[in-house]
């Protein structure tokens, strides 16, 4: 029986933003990449006669929303391919992949141009390896509900890999009953994108979720360190979520990858902002005391509007210069919490509510520009925009289009301004 080695889910290019530096490459993106390198010398151990990579490697988006520039992802993929290239020698091994939700079929194609029959991109087909049939889909992913016609998937094989989400900790996705028709067709079904191990996912004998293979800045459910406030500050311990899966025989196991740094994740609650205030105050001071806190790398989780988290709580994070906060992720206010109750901050003559923004601004200005500020008042500073539920992405290209308009710019402008903003 063939042995295989199925990996997903690294994100290798998410942290690919722009760095003027031709031959600098952002500090996560460097922790990233060796622990990528890292994880196939770990993976090279168990000798595998075949390399699965089940999407979402290479992703065409950073993490702030924009594609991966040329240039950047050129930086990251030169080790990249060096450190497969390296895996496919040493082993002997051939790598296939499919196409995740984050991932480029130019630049699957590309690499596998640039490795020439060790690296293999598998577009909804079926590939021998070694004794099993092994069915490869690319991702479908929509957001909310969605469903995959049978007609996708080969009627019968050994293995099925594929990228989707499912539908299990509150997630939406494909149905429980698409899954088990999947499930029905295939000895073992194997789904990346939840960067969560688990075997007999929805009750399912044969269907298996792979973990994240390493640290990325997409953390969904991989923490290492859990603190929670209000709470006794004792943080919940697990050993590494990250890893790969080895189908050896007839079982299919989670190896374990112990990375660089170690992943925490803290979450805050309160109904006012001194409450996340003083959660954020209580985390970290209990972070700076920890032994390893250089090697922390924090994700922040809290429930409050865009404005309480620059103002209010972003600098007081900022002040812990030992801990490094990866992220911030601000949920949405659910309704009936309390909304823009003011914190005891001092702010001197910087804070504004809306109206007094508005007036303020309007005062100053007349003619032209006057009405070009009420039209940005109305349909960009909206209270929808201030309490972060609108696409800012496309807030800002509705900026640029009314500018646009108002001064009677071609437009061009708009294609040159939004190009020049994505290499921030």
């Amino acid at each position: 029986m063939v042995r295989i080695a199925i990996l997903s889910d690294a994100h290798l290019l998410m942290q690919a933003d722009w760095v003027e530096d031709e031959d600098l490459l952002t500090r996560e993106g460097l922790e990233v990449l060796e622990n990528f390198e890292r994880a196939l010398s770990v993976v090279e151990k168990d000798m595998p006669e075949a390399v699965v990579l089940a999407g979402d490697m290479l992703d065409y988006r950073t993490k702030s929303g924009y594609r991966v520039a040329h240039r950047e992802g050129e930086k990251y993929m030169t080790r990249v391919r060096a450190a497969i290239d390296g895996l496919a020698n040493n082993v002997g091994c051939k790598i296939y992949a499919l196409k995740g939700n984050h991932d480029s079929e130019p630049v699957l194609r590309s690499t596998e141009n640039a490795l020439k029959g060790k690296f293999i991109y598998v577009k909804d087909n079926m590939v021998k390896i070694g004794g099993l049939n092994v069915f490869f889909m690319n991702s479908r992913y929509q957001q909310g509900f969605y469903g995959i016609s049978l007609e996708n998937v080969a009627p019968l094989g050994d293995l099925l890999v594929m990228h989707e989400s499912i539908p299990i900790w509150g997630v939406t996705g494909l149905s429980k009953e698409t899954l088990k028709d999947f499930c029905g067709r295939f000895r073992l079904v194997v789904n990346g994108h939840m960067h969560t191990f688990l075997e007999a996912a929805l009750g399912i004998p044969n269907l298996y979720l792979t973990p994240a293979l390493v640290p990325s800045r997409e953390i969904k459910k991989s923490w290492m360190l859990m603190y929670e406030y209000p709470g006794n500050l004792e943080p919940k311990t697990r050993e590494t979520p990250f890893g790969y899966l080895l189908l050896d025989e007839e079982s299919l196991e989670f190896r374990p990858y112990n990375p660089l740094q170690t992943v925490v994740r803290v979450e805050i609650k309160g109904e006012r902002a001194d409450d996340l205030l003083e959660g954020v105050r209580a985390v970290y001071d209990a972070l700076t005391e920890r032994e390893d806190k250089h090697k922390l790398r924090v994700w922040v989780e809290l429930q409050t509007d865009p404005i309480t988290v620059q103002r209010v709580l972003l600098p007081e994070i900022m002040r812990y210069k030992d801990i490094w906060t990866v992220d911030i992720e601000r949920l949405p206010i659910k309704p009936g919490m309390r909304e823009g109750k003011a914190p005891k901050v001092e702010f001197g003559d910087k804070a504004f509510s809306r109206q007094e923004l508005i007036e303020s601004v309007l005062k100053c200005l007349e003619g032209k520009q006057k009405e070009l500020a009420e039209r940005i008042f109305k349909e960009i500073f909206t209270k929808e925009t201030l309490l972060g539920r609108s696409e800012e992405t496309l807030l800002f290209k509705r900026f640029l289009e009314i500018v646009s308009e108002s001064y009677e710019i071609s437009d061009s402008f708009i294609v040159k301004a939004w190009e020049l903003a994505k290499r921030r």
